[in-house]
């Protein structure tokens, strides 16, 4: 392994304190008492991260017009690229169906049953990553929490997990 010059080493401590300060907002953005909230914010935060991943992997992303992709597309055309591992897809894609179902139905109401049709997505790695997240909450740990610590999983893993392998891949 090769050792890090200074700039390299002020690039690093610069990408963790932009990670930092992006943690923070994404933390203020989903604490709601509100399922609603957490998952239009939580699926706008990772759409956003979807298409910073797509633009960062496309010699001429504005041939491609990513911003206007939709959702849908977007997450097909990442994952069929192989730039996110598949076992997340049918997670992303549920929350995704569930603030469609927000979007679209006056009536629809998050509750515990519709958490566990999201939680029967995850895949064995997925959970265990979910779960170490969750041992870190207080009890009692309600759906809320569980929501909002697995949209956290999934950003995560999109913008900092998959990010820090590759940088890694790329400096060795």
């Amino acid at each position: 392994m090769k050792e890090m010059n200074k700039t390299e080493l002020k690039k690093m401590e610069d990408n963790v304190l932009e990670f930092k300060n992006k943690l923070e907002k994404f933390h203020l953005d989903i604490n709601s008492e509100n399922p609603m909230q957490i998952i239009l914010k939580g699926n706008l935060y990772i759409e956003y991260a979807l298409r910073e991943r797509l633009k960062k992997h496309l010699k001429n992303p504005e041939i491609l017009e990513c911003d206007k992709l939709a959702f849908n597309q977007l997450a097909k055309l990442v994952f069929s690229l192989g730039l996110l591992p598949l076992d997340i897809f049918e997670t992303v894609m549920e929350v995704n169906h569930i603030r469609n179902s927000y979007s679209h139905n006056l009536k629809y109401n998050f509750n515990e049953e519709e958490y566990r049709k999201l939680e029967n997505t995850f895949s064995p790695d997925f959970k265990n990553i979910y779960l170490s997240f969750l041992r870190t909450h207080k009890y009692p740990i309600n759906t809320l929490i569980k929501l909002q610590t697995a949209i956290f999983t999934i950003w995560q893993l999109i913008i900092n997990r998959y990010n820090v392998i590759e940088n890694f891949n790329e400096n060795m």
